[in-house]
């Protein structure tokens, strides 16, 4: 008889628990939607950093409670999205590629959204060049086999969403650059060897 009585208290501690985890989880993820809608905010007024400070605290908590699997997958993919978009537009090309690997790591397979594909097709040309540039011996081979990489990301992103404009001028645009006569200075994004800022969030998170 205490045996049954200490096992409906033991199941009671664990419901008591189950709850507690549910309920916090419930309020992180109110407060992840209320804080998306803020770096949409912060990044409309033209404020990158702290929209992208937003996005860190938000991922921080997440990642403290064990909760990031746990939300939808669409919003975490706009989380972690968005990270690296104004990593990218920050010229931090390296922390945006980090970015996109771990949504692939949390997710377990390779991330089939046009979008996330776009990204990864701009980041690689971007770093392509960087190195390139920086290199004390550059080499084409290598600068060829990362325009190559690039232009895969940007065909698979074409072929998922081909009325995409960024995916088709993106797309042509590294064409042109294989193309291009080994003395032909390599064209650039956005003109003047600039990061041109990401003209829009997207739809969903917008305020």
């Amino acid at each position: 008889m205490a045996r049954k009585k200490y096992g409906k208290q033991i199941g009671k501690a664990f419901a008591a628990i189950a709850l507690l985890t549910v309920t916090v989880i419930g309020l992180s993820y109110g407060s992840l939607l209320r804080g998306m809608d803020q770096a949409a905010q912060d990044y409309g007024r033209g404020d990158v950093e702290a929209a992208l400070i937003q996005y860190e605290s938000i991922e921080g908590r997440l990642r403290s409670l064990g909760a990031l699997r746990m939300i939808p997958d669409s919003d975490r993919g706009n989380l972690i999205l968005n990270q690296a978009r104004l990593l990218y537009a920050l010229g931090r090309y390296d922390d945006a590629q980090l970015a996109m690997d771990r949504e692939t790591e949390i997710a377990g397979i390779t991330n089939n959204d046009c979008r996330f594909l776009l990204l990864n097709g701009d980041i690689a040309f971007r770093r392509a060049v960087r190195n390139y540039r920086d290199s004390s011996e550059p080499d084409t081979g290598l600068l060829d086999d990362a325009l190559r990489t690039a232009e895969t990301y940007l065909r698979d992103s074409l072929r998922l969403c081909p009325d995409d404009w960024d995916a088709k001028y993106n797309f042509e645009f590294m064409r042109l650059n294989r193309a291009r006569p080994a003395q032909v200075p390599l064209l650039m994004l956005g003109g003047d060897n600039q990061d041109p800022p990401p003209t829009t969030l997207p739809a969903e998170l917008s305020p």
